[in-house]
Formats: C-alpha cells, structure tokens, sequence
C-alpha cells in the first residue's frame, strides 16, 4: 500500500455529495471501514501468526462474549474482507497520527499498512474511518436520508427506529429495522434484505459489515454504508457522537 497523505483523504462532505448522487442514480455505492478490529481480522495469518493474534484483548473478546460478532480465528472472514475491501468505492482508515480512535497505536494505520500490503489492497478512494460518527453531526446527513426508506442492520435496530421517529418526525425517515449479532447470520440477513425496497442500507455489524456492505452493493445493487456504532452511541447519548437535531 502506498503511503497515503492525509490531503488524500475525502473530506466527509465530499463522501456525503457521492452516496447523494450514488442514491439518486440508483447506482451500488459501498463505504466500509477499518479500525483495530478489522486490523486484527486482517493480520490472522498473513500478516500475524494466528497465536499473536489471539493474544489480543480483541481476539480474547471474541472467544469470550458475542460482543465482537464474530469467534476469532475465522480465515474464511479475512479472506471476504480483503475481497470487499478492493472492491468498495470508498474505505475508511484511520489517520497515521490518530486522534480519535483510543485503541493502541499498533492495532491501527502501521497495522491497517502492513495488512494492504499483503493483500494488494489499493482503495479507490480512502476517508478517516470515523465518518460513521461524524456524518450524523450535520444537518446535511438527516437531509439526505428525508422522506428516505432507510434499512438499519443492526442489533439496536428497534431502538433506533423509535428514536428517529421521535427526533425528527418532520424528516418522514422510514427505519426498516434489520437485527444482527453475528457472522453466521450474513448469508440469512442478505436474503433476508433482498426483497426489501429502500434507498441506503446502513449497517452496524462490527467488522462483519465489511463483508455485508461491500456485497450489498455489488449483489443487490444498493447504496450501503457502514454505520458502526453510531446506532448505540446515539442511543445511550454517548458524547464522542452529538446528532445534529432539528429545532423544535
């Protein structure tokens, strides 16, 4: 992977503009991103021996609670991730000098390069990986999604779909409530979601959403964005994300 500067990064205005123009042609558009986990993911293997992954507390957290959404080792995911992430129209990475993300350095850009690298992934078009968070602050993003049908895959879906009905009942938003807890469900939930009408797929999946947003562009032609977890951090009114609301 070449060096990328961080000029190099879309500015999240500039992605917002793209899955506008990608919703109003109808055309497949995917967002995915990269952070520790999906490092973690990616070295199993190729880039880390499977007993230094493992040693991770992500790894560890894994094998312990449903949290992470997937059982570390799982090769066959690595290998759906390197395929989506050459294939996605934009992906998020974190900067070289991380700020935002309180992860160890480490798990992060040194991490997300190496990994590249290995696997000749060379993204069309990179932004930070925290555009999840920060796209929801604007005004411009509710917007976008105004008299919109929005499918929400995510396990805070039902929540979530009641919190936007109450916060902006003048936007006429229609959540299309998908629940997800891990790997094994992806093949079920894209049958699931491929007679479901709607104009944007937002997935909160943890690193599955990788594998599911990138395949629901290219399968079933939608416009698909790795939500993360913003769904949650809205939800518990988490302040490292402060929704833009209309004024009552």
């Amino acid at each position: 992977m070449a060096r990328i500067k961080k000029r190099k990064f879309l500015s999240h205005s500039k992605v917002l503009s793209m899955i506008k123009r990608s919703m109003k042609a109808k055309r497949p558009f995917s967002l995915v991103r990269v952070g520790d986990g999906e490092n973690i993911v990616l070295a199993q293997k190729g880039v880390w021996s499977i007993k230094k992954v493992l040693r991770t507390n992500w790894a560890k957290n894994s094998r312990r609670t449903n949290k992470k959404g997937v059982r570390l080792p799982n090769i066959k995911l690595r290998n759906q991730m390197i395929h989506a992430l050459r294939r996605a129209s934009v992906v998020g990475i974190p900067h070289r000098r991380e700020k935002e993300i309180k992860a160890s350095k480490k798990y992060l850009r040194p991490l997300t390069e190496k990994a590249f690298k290995k696997y000749k992934i060379k993204p069309r078009n990179v932004c930070h990986t925290f555009i999840n968070r920060h796209l929801p602050e604007s005004s411009d993003f509710w917007e976008m999604l105004k008299g919109k049908r929005v499918i929400l895959i995510s396990s805070w879906a039902n929540q979530f779909q009641r919190y936007v009905k109450r916060n902006y009942p003048r936007h006429r938003i229609r959540i299309i409530p998908v629940r997800f807890s891990n790997y094994r469900q992806m093949n079920k939930i894209l049958r699931k979601v491929k007679p479901i009408k709607a104009d944007i797929v937002l997935v909160s999946a943890g690193v599955n959403a990788v594998v599911l947003v990138e395949k629901l562009a290219r399968l079933q032609k939608r416009v698909a964005m790795d939500f993360g977890k913003s769904p949650m951090l809205i939800l518990k009114r988490d302040r490292r994300i402060r929704p833009w609301k209309p004024q009552k």
